[in-house]
């Protein structure tokens, strides 16, 4: 059995490195006065995927920048060292750790845009990665590149080597980064939330290839995550980390059957409970607040004849108080419908109507009245909020749009939007870069309501967030739906949230609508192949694990 070490005196003397690749021997990482790691000691093994699960500024990611020597700025290794076959460290040479980082480790982090060049094409900047590690010409670096664009599952990839990250879905930024880890042929891979932003399905896809290289090539991966159903199906052991301590490691059948500390017990039972399923509207004569009519959109790619499809020719009604999810794989369309929606984008044909007014054709100046009404909620709160606003700044914008307003009236709004998501009024002063994940998104929330709308299209409101703050957040949305009688378009692949957010499901396939209907329906009686699939590819944390120890 797993035994808890919450207590420092308590816990190991050090890790076993007998075969190990990497060793973390008592490490200690601290910013300034502040310590962030204290005392952990952990194993990296080849053949062995090792996944280390906690909330949000527990030191996960800080762990891993340790162990491939690349700490933030400010950090530092107050204590304990990261050993490499043995060897610390600090006594490499400046060839050695340039060789160690990125070909004997490589590290695969999250908001994969903000990691990639924005001004290379995505295939350039793998066939970059492959030379450095690698001696070959242009040529085979290219190939390479492409043969690893096609592992980690991407479509085409010998035409996506040619787009640049903004082209990208958030998903398909993801695969690239991890296929720029994969380029140096590591023996250890750092995958820090490596499939953040990924549909159920390709998430297994990687997941998969990644556990498959581990067995065949002694890789060693350390697979940090918060989604309990990962390391369920995919982890041979497991290590739990809050405030920077190591709370309990063992193996995952030994977790999953009994946690040893209070705090695992909390994680794992909130990653079990199962939401309760929205229940159908109560049918009614009341037209549709929102009705999309064959909506299209494709958009133009230079030097081919044919189009991206990338919104088909779906329809679909939304009435007042209601929720759609609209799901779907990544690259299927579902944020460029919404997009189309708040008349973001221009789609190519079709109709969209807003409480029986056909608004397609409007442009900004004369759609501007109605923006009030209808507001989204970004699927990237760090990159839709202005990191140089305070919060109350970012709050009071979009009242521009209601009626004129003293300062002292705004102060009182901007309290009362506070209120309304749960957060302090204290964090009305702070930025954007201050706030926790699931700050942000309730930053991004209480901004979209600020105008009082009666629509919202929430685009992955849930996405890389902690199970408990997830749970905070679906909570805070339903509520919201049921005092201020929204209608919303939920789009996501976060299939658990849709069963307790959604009156209805469409599930979206290569840009058009598959299927459609109540969501206990979608759910307990799916028809089409392909949403069979996509509830398939779900991670409960109680299943059999797809991935055998070894």
């Amino acid at each position: 059995m797993n035994a808890p070490v919450a207590d420092p005196a308590a816990a190991p003397t050090g890790p076993s490195g007998e075969g190990a690749i990497v060793v973390l021997d008592k490490l200690s990482v601290g910013f300034g006065d502040r310590t962030v790691l204290n005392g952990i000691d952990l194993a990296l093994r080849p053949r062995e995927i090792f996944g280390i699960v906690g909330e949000t500024g527990a030191g996960k990611s800080v762990l891993a920048r340790a162990i491939i020597g690349l700490l933030p700025p400010g950090g530092d290794v107050t204590g304990g060292a990261v050993r490499y076959r043995g060897r610390p460290l600090d006594a490499f040479s400046p060839a050695e750790a340039g060789s160690y980082r990125g070909g004997k480790v490589a590290l695969i982090g999250t908001n994969a845009k903000a990691l990639l060049d924005p001004v290379a094409r995505v295939g350039d900047q793998i066939a970059r990665v492959v030379r450095a590690h690698t001696p070959m010409d242009a040529r085979a670096a290219r190939t390479r590149a492409i043969d690893l664009m096609r592992e980690v599952g991407i479509v085409e990839p010998e035409r996506r080597a040619r787009a640049y990250p903004h082209e990208l879905s958030g998903g398909m930024a993801q695969r690239i980064v991890i296929a720029m880890a994969l380029a140096g042929n590591p023996e250890v891979l750092l995958a820090d939330d490596a499939t953040l932003g990924l549909d159920a399905t390709v998430q297994a896809q990687v997941l998969e290839s990644l556990v498959e290289r581990s067995r065949d090539r002694g890789l060693s991966v350390l697979l940090i995550t918060h989604d309990l159903g990962i390391v369920r199906h995919y982890c041979d052991r497991v290590a739990v980390i809050r405030d920077g301590r190591l709370v309990e490691e063992g193996p995952v059948g030994d977790f999953m059957a009994a946690p040893a500390t209070g705090y695992s017990r909390d994680l794992l039972d909130a990653a079990r409970a199962r939401p309760a399923l929205q229940a159908p509207l109560a049918a009614g004569d009341r037209p549709p607040l929102v009705d999309v009519r064959d909506l299209t959109m494709h958009f133009a790619v230079p030097g081919s004849v044919l189009p991206i499809k990338a919104v088909d020719g779906i329809s679909f009604a939304i009435a007042p108080g209601e929720t759609l999810a609209l799901v779907g794989e990544s690259g299927s369309g579902k944020t460029t419908a919404g997009q189309c929606l708040m008349r973001l984008i221009d789609n190519t044909d079709g109709r969209i109507f807003f409480d029986g007014r056909d608004v397609t054709d409007l442009k900004d100046r004369a759609f501007r009245p109605l923006r009030r009404h209808m507001q989204m909620v970004f699927q990237e709160p760090y990159v839709a909020l202005n990191p140089r606003w305070r919060v109350a700044d970012l709050l009071a914008e979009p009242l521009a749009l209601v009626e004129p307003m003293t300062a002292a009236e705004r102060a009182r709004r901007v309290a009362e939007l506070l209120a309304l998501v749960h957060l302090d009024p204290r964090l009305a002063d702070v930025r954007p870069h201050a706030l926790t994940a699931g700050e942000q998104k309730r930053v991004g929330i209480a901004r979209a309501l600020a105008t009082r709308p009666r629509f919202i299209v929430f685009d992955e409101p849930t996405t890389a967030l902690d199970i408990r703050v997830r749970a905070q957040i679906i909570d805070l949305i339903r509520g919201l739906q049921s005092s201020m009688n929204l209608s919303a378009l939920f789009i996501t692949h976060d299939l658990n949230s849709v069963r307790s957010l959604a009156h209805r499901v469409a599930v979206m396939h290569l840009g058009k609508i598959v299927e459609q209907g109540d969501t206990e329906a979608i759910f307990e009686r799916a028809e089409h192949p392909y949403t069979r699939k996509l509830l398939a590819a779900e991670l409960p944390v109680d299943a059999e694990p797809a991935a055998a120890a070894p």
